[in-house]
């Protein structure tokens, strides 16, 4: 090859190349080609195969006279196509999961402007998507700012907390609908899941009517609403087993990735791979808690004599790796005996003195109290900390599902524990609340009746 022309080595392209080398010899200016695709052979007796070349040329001064020369550099972008094609083949499938979805599925980027909208949440906007679709938020619907959907959705993108609420929302025509909404923290912004409840919440209006004519139907009504709440049990029951299917996906493709192309990708590449086997993580946790969730709904309770001293010492024992090395001063009442469900009233244990433990991880020295006193025929149990606390002001979201006072970089967890804390409670017949300050720590409370037929 040396000694010869380009034009003699490949005629094919030699005139192409020839003026491209002559332009930048007169102009001076460097010449650059991105992920080109070309035809190679990787072994004298290999297959042609499509791979891609970025290659760039570059006036120099020889060294050897006074001419101009040219200095020409390549280097092949193959994986980083051939990654950047799959990435793209995986998101076209997410959104088409997500086109497909009955419920309304909506992202909105950090500037305020739909990204996606699929056709359930069409019908919920009850406009076209054209009109929507790289408009701002506020831009298309007049007044939302005044709303508490708007201070949510801004609360999610500017601080990534989750919410999940139901709203009434009113059309520029003056109609009016009922949507449940989940607002969920996205890499591109917020995502916002909707079902209309419109009906149901005519159907639940046309009750509480009827209720006021006729007290004498409380009963039928009353087991109207338990086959409802289960049919929503046994529906969250079953997303919540359809969602691992996705999640298994994911893990699955990031494992190829890593162990195929790890030592191949950039850093920033592996950085966004463990950002995403860190999320179905989170993803993964946040199913369990929903199944736990859903189960304890379903589950009937069976009371029986239980000594709480016995059944705290269990569940302090199950806490000890959590407990590690940090030193703990506890301050521990001896309890009464109650008839309760032992196994649901571990649950309620665990909760309040794991997030005790939680929450006062960022304290040097850590008190946690545990006791009770009689109140109103109710023994009324409590869990004292001297950890982070919170306002007050906040304390109605506390039992809420997905609700967190706090983010989720500052202490993990998903929002469901203490929402199955007051289901645990409430089947007993029994309330739940909080007290606190912020920075001054924390007391929950739980009250059950004293007497077995209560």
């Amino acid at each position: 090859m040396k000694g010869k022309t380009w034009d003699e080595l490949w005629p094919e392209t030699g005139q192409d190349f020839s003026a491209i080398c002559r332009e930048v010899l007169r102009t001076g200016e460097a010449y650059h080609v991105h992920d080109e695709l070309n035809k190679i052979q990787r072994s004298p007796d290999g297959p042609l195969e499509d791979a891609y070349f970025s290659w760039s040329l570059h006036r120099i001064k020889l060294s050897s006279d006074d001419k101009w020369g040219l200095l020409g550099t390549s280097w092949e972008t193959t994986e980083r196509i051939k990654a950047a094609q799959e990435l793209l083949e995986k998101e076209i499938r997410f959104r088409s999961t997500l086109s497909n979805m009955i419920e309304g599925c909506q992202i909105i980027g950090y500037d305020w402007r739909y990204i996606f909208i699929n056709a359930s949440a069409e019908l919920h906007n009850r406009r076209p998507n054209e009109e929507l679709m790289g408009k701002r938020y506020m831009d298309m619907w007049p007044g939302i700012e005044e709303t508490q959907v708007f201070y949510l959705i801004k609360d999610c993108l500017q601080n990534r907390r989750a919410h999940h609420f139901e709203n009434e929302f009113t059309f520029p025509d003056e109609t009016t609908g009922w949507f449940d909404l989940s607002i969920q923290p996205v890499p591109e912004g917020v995502f916002i899941l909707s079902v209309d409840i419109t009906e149901r919440k005519k159907a639940e209006n046309i009750i509480l009517k009827l209720n006021e004519e006729l007290e004498e139907k409380v009963k039928e009504r009353t087991a109207q609403f338990e086959a409802s709440n289960k049919e929503l049990e046994a529906f969250s029951y079953s997303v919540s087993h359809d969602l691992r299917a996705p999640l298994r996906h994911i893990n699955g493709y990031v494992d190829l990735l890593t162990q195929r192309f790890n030592d191949q990708l950039p850093e920033k590449a592996q950085h966004y791979l463990t950002t995403i086997t860190n999320a179905s993580k989170q993803m993964g946790t946040l199913i369990d808690d929903l199944l736990q969730f859903s189960r304890t709904g379903r589950k009937e309770v069976h009371r029986e004599k239980t000594n709480m001293n016995k059944l705290l010492k269990e569940v302090l024992e199950d806490l000890k790796p959590d407990i590690g090395n940090r030193k703990v001063d506890w301050d521990i009442q001896n309890l009464p005996e109650i008839y309760v469900d032992n196994a649901l009233l571990k649950q309620v244990w665990m909760n309040l003195i794991d997030n005790a433990l939680k929450y006062t991880r960022n304290k040097e020295i850590v008190k946690i109290s545990i006791g009770h006193y009689e109140e109103n025929k109710h023994l009324v149990f409590y869990v004292h900390d001297n950890g982070v606390g919170f306002n007050m002001q906040y304390a109605h979201k506390l039992f809420g599902v997905f609700q967190r006072l706090h983010a989720q970089t500052e202490f993990e967890g998903t929002g469901i524990g203490l929402a199955n804390v007051q289901r645990i409670i409430h089947k007993h017949s029994g309330q739940v609340w909080a007290e606190a300050e912020p920075d001054k720590g924390a007391t929950f409370y739980f009250s059950l009746p004293k007497n077995k037929e209560d």
